[in-house]
Protein backbone atom coordinates (compact mmCIF):
# COMPACT_ATOMS: atom_id res chain seq x y z
CA UNK A 1 0.00 0.00 0.00
CA UNK A 2 2.79 2.41 1.06
CA UNK A 3 4.46 1.40 -2.51
CA UNK A 4 1.33 2.63 -3.94
CA UNK A 5 1.16 6.00 -2.47
CA UNK A 6 4.48 6.74 -3.08
CA UNK A 7 3.89 5.88 -6.54
CA UNK A 8 1.28 8.03 -6.94
CA UNK A 9 2.96 11.03 -5.25
CA UNK A 10 5.73 10.49 -7.87
CA UNK A 11 3.24 11.05 -10.80
CA UNK A 12 1.57 13.53 -9.49
CA UNK A 13 4.81 15.42 -8.30
CA UNK A 14 5.81 14.87 -12.07
CA UNK A 15 2.58 16.14 -13.81
CA UNK A 16 2.97 19.45 -11.21
CA UNK A 17 6.38 20.10 -12.37
CA UNK A 18 5.95 18.88 -16.06
CA UNK A 19 3.19 21.57 -16.40
CA UNK A 20 4.55 24.19 -13.97
CA UNK A 21 4.73 27.88 -15.91
CA UNK A 22 5.76 31.50 -14.37
CA UNK A 23 4.33 35.03 -15.18
CA UNK A 24 6.81 37.73 -14.41
CA UNK A 25 4.51 40.78 -15.09
CA UNK A 26 5.40 44.62 -14.58
CA UNK A 27 2.88 47.28 -14.19
CA UNK A 28 4.28 50.76 -15.58
CA UNK A 29 2.04 52.77 -14.47
CA UNK A 30 1.74 54.80 -11.12
CA UNK A 31 -0.30 53.74 -8.25
CA UNK A 32 -0.63 50.14 -6.53
CA UNK A 33 -2.35 47.30 -7.99
CA UNK A 34 -4.51 44.26 -7.22
CA UNK A 35 -3.22 41.40 -9.70
CA UNK A 36 -4.51 37.99 -10.25
CA UNK A 37 -3.27 35.22 -12.87
CA UNK A 38 -5.09 32.16 -12.70
CA UNK A 39 -6.07 31.64 -8.85
CA UNK A 40 -3.31 33.73 -7.31
CA UNK A 41 -3.60 36.88 -6.57
CA UNK A 42 -0.56 39.71 -5.44
CA UNK A 43 0.40 43.10 -4.67
CA UNK A 44 3.37 44.64 -4.66
CA UNK A 45 4.89 48.21 -3.81
CA UNK A 46 7.29 48.49 -6.63
CA UNK A 47 4.57 47.33 -9.29
CA UNK A 48 6.66 43.75 -10.08
CA UNK A 49 4.82 40.73 -9.70
CA UNK A 50 5.71 36.91 -10.26
CA UNK A 51 3.42 33.65 -10.08
CA UNK A 52 4.91 30.24 -10.01
CA UNK A 53 3.28 27.14 -10.92
CA UNK A 54 1.04 28.03 -13.40
CA UNK A 55 -0.78 25.79 -15.53
CA UNK A 56 0.07 26.06 -19.40
CA UNK A 57 -2.31 27.57 -21.22
CA UNK A 58 -4.81 30.40 -21.76
CA UNK A 59 -4.61 31.84 -18.21
CA UNK A 60 -6.92 35.08 -17.08
CA UNK A 61 -5.67 37.87 -15.98
CA UNK A 62 -7.03 40.76 -14.09
CA UNK A 63 -5.22 43.55 -12.61
CA UNK A 64 -7.25 45.94 -10.77
CA UNK A 65 -6.13 49.67 -9.15
CA UNK A 66 -6.39 49.12 -5.49
CA UNK A 67 -6.96 52.76 -3.96
CA UNK A 68 -10.31 52.85 -7.07
CA UNK A 69 -11.12 49.33 -7.39
CA UNK A 70 -11.64 50.00 -11.08
CA UNK A 71 -10.44 47.42 -13.69
CA UNK A 72 -7.62 48.44 -15.85
CA UNK A 73 -6.80 44.75 -17.55
CA UNK A 74 -8.77 42.03 -18.11
CA UNK A 75 -7.92 39.13 -20.72
CA UNK A 76 -6.72 35.80 -21.45
CA UNK A 77 -3.08 35.39 -21.75
CA UNK A 78 -1.43 32.49 -23.49
CA UNK A 79 1.23 30.52 -21.08
CA UNK A 80 2.80 27.81 -22.67
CA UNK A 81 3.37 24.83 -20.43
CA UNK A 82 7.41 24.95 -19.05
CA UNK A 83 7.90 28.94 -19.66
CA UNK A 84 8.34 31.82 -18.20
CA UNK A 85 6.15 34.42 -19.58
CA UNK A 86 7.62 38.11 -18.97
CA UNK A 87 5.27 41.31 -19.44
CA UNK A 88 4.59 44.59 -19.05
CA UNK A 89 1.47 46.68 -19.06
CA UNK A 90 1.63 50.23 -20.22
CA UNK A 91 -0.18 52.78 -19.17
CA UNK A 92 -2.50 52.69 -21.62
CA UNK A 93 -4.34 49.47 -20.41
CA UNK A 94 -2.02 47.24 -22.90
CA UNK A 95 0.19 44.47 -21.97
CA UNK A 96 3.39 43.30 -24.29
CA UNK A 97 5.28 39.72 -24.27
CA UNK A 98 8.58 40.97 -23.80
CA UNK A 99 10.40 37.42 -23.28
CA UNK A 100 9.17 33.99 -23.34
CA UNK A 101 11.63 31.54 -21.58
CA UNK A 102 11.63 27.66 -21.54
CA UNK A 103 11.99 26.70 -17.96
CA UNK A 104 14.14 23.43 -17.26
CA UNK A 105 17.59 22.57 -15.89
CA UNK A 106 20.36 23.50 -17.20
CA UNK A 107 23.52 21.47 -17.85
CA UNK A 108 26.10 22.75 -15.36
CA UNK A 109 24.69 21.07 -12.99
CA UNK A 110 23.55 23.93 -10.20
CA UNK A 111 20.37 23.70 -10.39
CA UNK A 112 19.28 27.25 -11.84
CA UNK A 113 16.97 27.76 -14.58
CA UNK A 114 18.02 28.53 -18.68
CA UNK A 115 15.62 30.43 -20.66
CA UNK A 116 15.80 29.77 -24.32
CA UNK A 117 15.15 33.69 -25.38
CA UNK A 118 12.22 35.31 -27.06
CA UNK A 119 10.21 34.09 -29.72
CA UNK A 120 8.71 37.28 -30.14
CA UNK A 121 5.83 39.75 -29.04
CA UNK A 122 2.16 39.50 -28.60
CA UNK A 123 0.24 42.88 -27.42
CA UNK A 124 -2.99 41.91 -25.33
CA UNK A 125 -5.67 44.84 -25.67
CA UNK A 126 -7.66 45.09 -22.68
CA UNK A 127 -10.87 43.21 -21.94
CA UNK A 128 -11.44 44.61 -18.99
CA UNK A 129 -13.97 47.72 -17.80
CA UNK A 130 -11.67 50.35 -18.08
CA UNK A 131 -12.02 52.85 -20.66
CA UNK A 132 -9.28 51.07 -23.00
CA UNK A 133 -10.97 49.13 -25.28
CA UNK A 134 -10.91 45.58 -26.23
CA UNK A 135 -9.41 42.30 -27.94
CA UNK A 136 -5.53 41.90 -28.93
CA UNK A 137 -3.00 42.21 -31.16
CA UNK A 138 -0.68 39.63 -32.56
CA UNK A 139 2.97 41.13 -33.73
CA UNK A 140 4.97 37.50 -34.16
CA UNK A 141 8.07 39.33 -35.41
CA UNK A 142 10.72 36.82 -34.37
CA UNK A 143 13.02 38.86 -31.88
CA UNK A 144 12.62 40.29 -29.15
CA UNK A 145 13.34 43.86 -28.07
CA UNK A 146 16.26 45.31 -25.69
CA UNK A 147 15.61 45.87 -22.38
CA UNK A 148 17.30 49.03 -20.83
CA UNK A 149 18.42 49.49 -17.57
CA UNK A 150 18.71 47.51 -14.31
CA UNK A 151 17.11 46.02 -11.22
CA UNK A 152 13.94 43.47 -11.69
CA UNK A 153 14.46 41.74 -15.65
CA UNK A 154 16.64 45.22 -15.97
CA UNK A 155 13.24 47.06 -14.79
CA UNK A 156 13.72 48.31 -18.98
CA UNK A 157 11.12 49.05 -21.13
CA UNK A 158 10.40 47.51 -24.68
CA UNK A 159 10.89 49.21 -28.07
CA UNK A 160 7.30 50.63 -27.72
CA UNK A 161 7.64 52.17 -24.43
CA UNK A 162 10.96 53.52 -25.88
CA UNK A 163 8.87 55.04 -28.87
CA UNK A 164 6.67 56.63 -27.24
CA UNK A 165 9.28 58.36 -24.75
CA UNK A 166 11.12 59.53 -28.02
CA UNK A 167 8.03 60.98 -29.44
CA UNK A 168 7.48 62.94 -26.68
CA UNK A 169 11.28 64.08 -26.16
CA UNK A 170 11.03 65.39 -29.71
CA UNK A 171 7.69 67.20 -28.89
CA UNK A 172 9.70 68.66 -26.14
CA UNK A 173 12.32 69.77 -28.21
CA UNK A 174 10.04 71.16 -30.36
CA UNK A 175 8.47 74.08 -27.74
CA UNK A 176 10.09 77.48 -28.28
CA UNK A 177 9.62 78.08 -24.45
CA UNK A 178 11.39 76.38 -21.30
CA UNK A 179 8.44 77.06 -19.44
CA UNK A 180 6.34 75.37 -21.55
CA UNK A 181 8.72 72.55 -21.76
CA UNK A 182 8.91 72.33 -18.06
CA UNK A 183 4.81 72.04 -17.46
CA UNK A 184 4.49 69.19 -20.24
CA UNK A 185 7.71 66.75 -18.20
CA UNK A 186 5.92 67.26 -15.22
CA UNK A 187 2.46 66.30 -16.50
CA UNK A 188 4.58 63.22 -18.46
CA UNK A 189 6.44 62.13 -15.32
CA UNK A 190 3.44 62.32 -12.96
CA UNK A 191 1.79 59.34 -15.02
CA UNK A 192 5.11 57.75 -16.45
CA UNK A 193 7.51 55.69 -14.67
CA UNK A 194 11.29 57.15 -16.01
CA UNK A 195 14.39 55.78 -16.12
CA UNK A 196 17.41 58.44 -14.69
CA UNK A 197 18.83 58.31 -18.29
CA UNK A 198 15.12 59.24 -19.45
CA UNK A 199 15.13 62.20 -17.13
CA UNK A 200 18.77 63.55 -17.88
CA UNK A 201 17.43 63.41 -21.88
CA UNK A 202 14.32 65.60 -20.81
CA UNK A 203 16.94 67.90 -18.76
CA UNK A 204 18.45 68.55 -21.88
CA UNK A 205 15.92 70.08 -23.48
CA UNK A 206 16.03 73.52 -21.40
CA UNK A 207 17.69 76.48 -21.84
CA UNK A 208 18.53 77.31 -18.15
CA UNK A 209 20.02 75.41 -14.70
CA UNK A 210 17.09 76.82 -12.69
CA UNK A 211 14.69 74.83 -14.80
CA UNK A 212 17.13 71.99 -15.30
CA UNK A 213 16.56 71.82 -11.50
CA UNK A 214 13.26 72.28 -10.90
CA UNK A 215 12.80 69.84 -13.66
CA UNK A 216 15.13 66.91 -11.89
CA UNK A 217 12.98 67.35 -8.45
CA UNK A 218 9.69 66.61 -9.63
CA UNK A 219 11.13 63.57 -11.45
CA UNK A 220 12.66 61.92 -8.61
CA UNK A 221 9.83 60.03 -7.40
CA UNK A 222 9.43 59.06 -10.87
CA UNK A 223 12.42 57.43 -11.37
CA UNK A 224 12.61 53.55 -10.78
CA UNK A 225 16.63 53.65 -10.61
CA UNK A 226 17.12 56.22 -8.21
CA UNK A 227 20.70 54.84 -7.86
CA UNK A 228 21.50 56.25 -11.14
CA UNK A 229 20.46 60.05 -10.34
CA UNK A 230 23.95 61.06 -10.55
CA UNK A 231 23.67 60.96 -14.26
CA UNK A 232 21.56 64.30 -14.49
CA UNK A 233 25.33 66.04 -12.94
CA UNK A 234 26.68 66.21 -16.23
CA UNK A 235 23.21 68.33 -17.69
CA UNK A 236 23.61 70.98 -15.59
CA UNK A 237 26.24 74.52 -16.23
CA UNK A 238 26.90 75.53 -12.72
CA UNK A 239 28.30 72.95 -10.46
CA UNK A 240 26.07 74.85 -7.58
CA UNK A 241 22.61 73.29 -9.53
CA UNK A 242 23.92 70.17 -9.03
CA UNK A 243 24.57 70.52 -5.61
CA UNK A 244 21.54 71.76 -5.11
CA UNK A 245 19.70 68.61 -6.58
CA UNK A 246 22.28 66.32 -4.39
CA UNK A 247 20.92 68.23 -1.23
CA UNK A 248 17.34 67.40 -2.09
CA UNK A 249 18.08 63.79 -2.87
CA UNK A 250 19.40 63.39 0.50
CA UNK A 251 16.17 63.78 2.34
CA UNK A 252 13.67 62.05 0.18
Amino acid sequence: MKKIYFTFALVLLTCTLAHASELVLRVNRKGQFVVSASNQTQTSNINNYTFYNLYGGNTPVKIVEKSSGQIIFKNTVNIPDNTQLVAELDQFGNLTIVESNTLGYNNGGNGGWSGNGNVGTVNYGNNGNGNYGGGYQHNHCGTHPNNQGDGYYNQGQTNNSNLYFNQFLSSLRSESFDSNRLQNAKVYAAKTNLSASQIKDIAATFTFDSNRLDWAKAAYNSCYDKGNYFLLRETFTFSSSYSDLQDYVSVQ
